[in-house]
């Protein structure tokens, strides 16, 4: 029943998710790259041990509840476990860990603080190299049971930070004090436990993320909306999660053919509110649509010239600015511009029309849910036929000469 229970629970709690998987790395052969040369110079007795119990360590009464002998659900041989709070004076949080008989252990891994501070979450993590294949994340699921998870994907700068929350965990091995515990806890029940553990982390990071953002009046005043510009100069910010543009150069109004870019906020980042998804671009004027991923998939020279908008999905905001066209360097998005050929013949100099771009989260060849909307207004000036027409450079132009090759 509380097998079962948590899986439901797993399935129903929105989760952070990564992109790529990696080869399953076992435990066993993590803990050999921590070895040191100091293991040759041990005594003879220690060094030529072999694996064993560790009953010795359930008599270790400390703060965690996390020492003792534990044993493998994949691995079936013992293990042994220390919590050790201070080493020669000093608060280490450290979890120590045997797979031999020796004084010393194969491992010590750090204690994640802040998830303890948080939630009470008990994680220990050690790098083992620069690569993401030899790191060890270990979970306590439940008293006595402890989860070991790979991670396939790392985004930090460093070695003693633990992988960011919003990379993919997989359980690859359970180990537990007791062997009944087996009964409830198999790698499906402690992938659900873990995932949950992550999913609550993750949701009161961003709650204190979102409090911080709304200090500043782009994210205040445009979440959930697409903000626009004369360049993309105006929409940049400086650093990640300080939304620092200014709302006065944001515009509601511009010439038809002159550069517009624009930059959506959004109320989630999309990996939560949409796990799985990626963006994807609607622009919709004078009665006609153009839809990005719709174009990506119509022809190859679309799909070579919209490419696939995957970043920014745990973000709050583009960290760079998208354009309709940018007039300074001759670039444009092609879904728009194909909006501009299929209006062509209904647009009227000294008109202004509409344009609504919207930002969508896109999966398994759908929309699904719009996440930020914006509407500016573009006017049709003396200048705007050549801008879109010009026989060599204009907008239209450039298109249908390439559609055409």
């Amino acid at each position: 029943m509380r097998k079962q229970l948590l899986l439901t629970c797993a399935l129903s709690t929105v989760m952070f998710l990564g992109t790529t998987t990696e080869t399953n790395a076992q435990f066993k052969s993590l803990v050999k790259k921590a070895l040191s040369k100091k293991s040759s110079k041990k005594s003879s007795k220690s060094s030529g041990a072999s694996s064993g119990t560790f009953g010795h360590l359930n008599s270790v009464n400390d703060e965690m509840g996390l020492s003792g002998e534990y044993h493998g659900l994949k691995d079936k041989k013992a293990f042994g476990f220390k919590f050790v709070k201070e080493d020669e004076g000093k608060v280490v949080n450290q979890l120590h860990y045997w797979e031999k008989k020796q004084d010393e252990p194969q491992l010590k891994m750090n204690f994640k603080e802040s998830y303890f501070n948080k939630k009470e979450v008990k994680m220990f993590f050690k790098w083992m190299s620069s690569g993401a294949k030899s790191y060890i994340e270990v979970f306590e699921v439940a008293p006595g049971v402890l989860a070991q998870t790979q991670q396939t994907e790392r985004s930090i700068n460093s070695y003693d930070e633990s992988v960011p929350l919003d990379a993919k965990r997989t359980v690859i091995e359970v180990m537990a004090k007791n062997k009944a515990d087996f009964d409830t806890w198999d790698i499906e029940t402690a992938q659900a436990k873990v995932d949950m553990i992550i999913s609550d982390l993750s949701s009161l990071k961003m709650a204190k993320t979102k409090k911080k953002l709304m200090r500043f009046d782009a994210y205040k005043n445009y979440h959930g909306k697409v903000a626009f510009a004369k360049g993309t100069n105006y929409l940049r910010s400086s650093k990640a999660n300080q939304p620092v543009e200014k709302v006065a150069n944001f515009i509601t109004k511009q010439e038809l053919g002159s550069t517009v870019a624009y930059k959506p906020y959004f109320d989630q980042p999309l990996s939560v509110s949409h796990p799985g998804s990626w963006f994807n671009v609607t622009y919709e004027m004078a009665g006609k649509t153009t839809d990005r991923e719709a174009l990506r998939k119509k022809s190859t020279k679309f799909s070579k010239n919209i490419p696939q908008l995957d970043k920014y999905k745990n973000d709050f905001y583009f960290f760079y600015p998208k354009v309709t066209n940018n007039r300074s360097n001759n670039l444009a998005d092609y879904a728009f511009l194909e909006l501009l050929r299929q209006t062509q013949g209904d647009l009227q100099e000294g008109k202004t029309y509409d344009l609504k771009v919207t930002v969508w989260a896109f999966k398994d060849g759908q929309n699904i849910d719009p996440v930020a909307t914006g509407t500016i207004q573009l006017e049709y000036t003396a200048n705007t036929e050549k801008l879109l027409l010009d026989p060599v450079k204009g907008w239209i132009t450039v298109l249908e000469d390439y559609l055409d090759e």
